[in-house]
């Protein structure tokens, strides 16, 4: 391929953002390939840069073996050579270890030890260093220190001078006594050591008119205290100035007076109770025929809880539930809904049930009755039930079809003799003469109903 129309371009730059073709074949070349002169009136060329000028010397090795080259330093161009210890050179040659360690701790003087001092023009003169021999060893032994220049003089319980020439033990043990006692202090010098007592206070405490101080030895009256004797002290406030307020009566016929809230509290515009969340209470009278009467409270906020009843039960489903009777006392899903526990708050309790009864053929009764926990009869029951109570059976017909027949059944049974604050448990029960009769509730039907309310004692 050739090109015609050339054009000579002298510039300063050139901005190319596309490949170079040259050569007789303009080719962009290849990766890592450089532009080559061929020389004088010669096209260029693509080719491989393999020029390696540089070389190694005695101290830096090419190793051209690898790509790109590698460059090793061989040691360094001046060696290092060290003294003491240990002795010898290094340039990095080789991997050299250096024993710093001076195992000779041992230093001896056979002569006056000589010191060498710079007078500051460049030139040493040796001297002899002199030696105290009072303070330090003679020549020509091991260099030690007899005792210190200066001398430590010491006074006070021991006394003396220390200079380090020999061992020396100093008491610090203070023997003097010097100190005695006063009109408030005691000193027993019989014991070891010697004890220090306080006879008494240094000012002395006065009683007041209301404050009395009895001697405990004879009982005698005492007018202020020091410390110096046990004295009791009695501080009887007989000033009864205080009174009562409102609701506050104040006894003054006993020792000391009472003070007392009048059992009428009157005259109250608020009465609040504890807010921080536990259980608070009005609790009235237990007493047989003795009821708490509430008068004049207005129970019309929607706050309050008004319902007449200890427990009331509902059931109602979306769909119509028929439970089928048979001729023995069952709960069935109905009436196993209903069931219900107290905490007797009277001794006598009306328990009511109210339900849908559908007989589909003639001559069918329908009874009920109510059992206790443990599912036996109510009056005879002993698991929460009304054994003891007086309470008559439960067991009662509710109703008679003579024919197919529809109708509410509304049953109420009379609890009597229940005991305060124990647990009664009741659960209603419904049975059939026959079959084809049923309970029914929910849907289309009446919602059944068990409910329970006191009776005035």
């Amino acid at each position: 391929m050739s090109h015609t129309n050339t054009e000579t371009i002298n510039s300063t730059e050139i901005n190319n953002s596309g490949p170079f073709r040259v050569g007789d074949d303009l080719t962009s070349g290849t990766a890592g390939q450089v532009l080559k002169s061929q020389g004088p009136d010669l096209p260029p060329e693509w080719g491989t840069d393999t020029d390696t000028t540089y070389q190694g010397s005695s101290t830096i090795n090419i190793d051209t073996t690898t790509d790109p080259d590698t460059i090793n330093c061989l040691k360094v161009p001046n060696t290092l050579t060290f003294t003491g210890t240990a002795t010898g050179t290094y340039d990095g040659s080789s991997a050299v270890s250096i024993n710093l360690t001076d195992s000779d701790n041992q230093l001896n003087l056979t002569a006056a030890l000589p010191v060498v001092i710079n007078n500051g023009g460049g030139l040493n003169r040796e001297v002899e260093l002199q030696y105290d021999s009072n303070t330090l060893g003679a020549g020509g032994g091991a260099l030690e220190v007899l005792k210190v220049p200066n001398t430590l003089t010491f006074t006070g319980t021991a006394t003396g001078t220390y200079d380090g020439s020999s061992a020396l033990s100093i008491n610090l043990t203070d023997t003097d006594t010097t100190y005695q006692g006063s009109s408030t202090i005691n000193i027993n010098t019989s014991t070891i050591p010697d004890t220090i007592n306080c006879l008494k206070v240094p000012n002395v405490m006065t009683a007041s008119t209301n404050i009395i101080f009895t001697n405990t030895d004879d009982g005698a009256a005492a007018t202020n205290y020091d410390g110096s004797q046990p004295i009791t002290i009695r501080a009887t406030d007989t000033d009864t100035t205080y009174q009562g307020g409102t609701n506050i009566s104040i006894d003054t016929s006993t020792t000391p007076d009472s003070i007392n809230l009048d059992v009428s509290i009157m005259n109250q515009t608020l009465l609040l109770f504890n807010q921080t969340g536990i259980t608070t209470a009005i609790i009235g009278s237990a007493y047989p025929n003795k009821p708490s009467v509430a008068t004049y409270f207005d129970l019309s906020s929607a706050l309050n809880i008004t319902s007449p009843y200890c427990f009331h039960k509902i059931y109602d489903s979306a769909s119509t539930d028929f439970d089928s009777l048979t001729t023995s006392y069952a709960a069935g899903s109905i009436l196993g809904a209903l069931g219900a526990s107290i905490v007797a708050k009277q001794t006598a309790l009306c328990v009511e049930v109210i339900v849908y009864n559908y007989a589909i053929s003639s001559n069918r009764d329908t009874d009920m009755r109510l059992v206790d926990k443990g599912g036996s009869e109510w009056s005879v029951g002993i698991s929460e039930g009304g054994a003891g109570t007086g309470t008559i059976q439960t067991a009662r017909e509710v109703h008679r079809a003579d024919e197919t027949d529809r109708q509410i059944v509304h049953q109420t049974w009379s609890i009597t003799g229940l005991t305060l604050g124990s647990t009664y448990t009741f659960n209603p029960q419904a049975r059939t003469s026959a079959t084809s009769n049923f309970l029914a509730a929910g849907g289309n039907y009446p919602s059944a109903f068990f409910r329970g309310y006191y009776l005035p004692s």
